[in-house]
């Protein structure tokens, strides 16, 4: 029965009995980070038309199988934020596994344990933690390994998302498995770390070249075995030289700035997410907290919007970032919440009376508060939503070619 085009059908039945591998396009599954305002914003809205199903769900936080760089200066909270992400991945499911590569050794063991917010027997059971003997090499061997074994044994793997593709055709995922490089920038061969290259400029060369291979062999294994790469990397100086500035080594890098490493990691990347530092917070004000308010754009999405940012609130007082008061903050400076001092409210619920430092214990405490608050958060993330169906409410019926061509000449 042919489903297709005459090219479509004939195409398939041929594919059927190829020997060559043949996997058609997977549609992609989104994993929340546990930070909404990001995931949101990575987000898009999907709607289901087929097999009887006519529905729409909220897609939302980081692709399957994708490549993800976080990038910073020092001390913006880069390594924190993404302990935080893989372990509010990892906990959904009880078989993703996450394997970290710790080559620059930014936070004590503790601090990891506690960002990942997993139990002793958990960590011990699902996280692989390396610190030494860490090579471009070995990277891409244990990336190899963990595709290979998931692949082979697909169905301990497999699992239902409980999601549909746009055509109604339910979604079958392997697990994610996490894996972190903290941080990319710190990288190199076997060769480089062996005879100690680096020191000039055909070592800083080679370990760009061989980072360039690595991003470029593993892409499709990640895709293919639902590896989610993470990786840390440094916003640098580049020392302008000359009369004329030079151009920016990336959209979303300033004059001045520069990540090492090589560009084509920057380029395969699903996402490139940096942090700034916006703002400082004093325990005896505001939130009651000591930290720092820190922007983090999307400077390259494949699933939203580019060059768009949220604030998150990194808590330095209890050493996290702070999901709740995360989303506090971006209602508040989105003009969602009225009032001042102790009698700040939310919009839709004018009766329910807080402060600022008090927001978060009278939050776990009322159910009303509860309600009330997430009803505002989900009515201002809808917006930053990708929506394709808006889109196309959007499209004029106007065909400029058409037009043009119907035109009667003159002579």
């Amino acid at each position: 029965m042919a489903t297709g085009s005459i090219l479509m059908d004939k195409f398939n039945e041929r594919m059927k009995k190829s020997k060559a591998k043949n996997n058609d396009e997977e549609f992609e599954v989104l994993y929340p980070t546990g930070f909404l305002s990001l995931d949101y914003l990575n987000g898009s809205m999907i709607h289901v038309d087929g097999n009887d199903i006519h529905a729409k769900y909220r897609s939302t936080g980081i692709v399957d199988g994708s490549s993800n760089m976080f990038i910073g200066r020092s001390g913006c909270g880069k390594s924190t934020l993404v302990f935080q992400i893989i372990g509010n991945i990892a906990r959904r499911f009880p078989n993703s596994d996450i394997y970290i590569d710790d080559i620059e050794g930014s936070l004590p063991m503790s601090r990891k344990e506690f960002l990942l917010g997993l139990d002793e027997q958990e960590l011990k059971k699902r996280v692989k933690f390396r610190n030494t003997g860490i090579t471009t090499e070995s990277v891409y061997d244990r990336i190899k390994t963990i595709h290979d074994i998931k692949v082979e044994n697909r169905t301990e793997f497999e699992y239902d998302t409980g999601l549909f593709d746009t055509y109604g055709n339910k979604i079958f995922k392997l697990v994610p498995t996490i894996y972190l490089i903290d941080s990319f920038a710190m990288l190199m061969p076997d060769d480089v770390l062996e005879k100690g290259e680096i020191d000039g400029g055909m070592g800083a060369t080679k370990v760009a070249k061989q980072n360039t291979q690595l991003v470029k062999k593993i892409s499709q294994l990640l895709r293919e075995a639902n590896i989610i790469l993470i990786s840390v990397n440094h916003i640098n100086d580049d020392p302008q030289t000359g009369f004329l500035p030079k151009p920016a080594q990336i959209s979303g890098l300033k004059v001045g700035e520069r990540l090492p490493g090589g560009k084509t990691a920057l380029y395969i990347a699903n996402n490139l997410f940096r942090l700034d530092d916006k703002g400082t917070l004093k325990e005896g004000e505001g939130y009651g907290i000591a930290g720092q308010v820190v922007d983090v754009s999307i400077i390259k999405s494949r699933t939203n919007r580019n060059k768009t940012s949220v604030p998150l609130i990194f808590d330095k007082t209890n050493g996290h970032f702070d999901e709740e008061l995360s989303m506090f903050h971006y209602l508040k400076i989105n003009g969602c919440i009225g009032g001042a001092g102790r009698s700040m409210f939310l919009d839709g619920a004018p009766d329910i009376k807080f402060s600022q430092k008090e927001f978060l214990d009278k939050l776990h405490e009322s159910v009303e508060l509860q309600l009330a608050f997430a009803k505002a958060c989900r009515n201002e993330l809808d917006k930053l939503l990708f929506d394709v169906e808006n889109k196309k409410a959007t499209i004029s019926s106007f065909n400029l070619m058409d037009a043009i061509n119907n035109l009667e000449d003159v002579g």
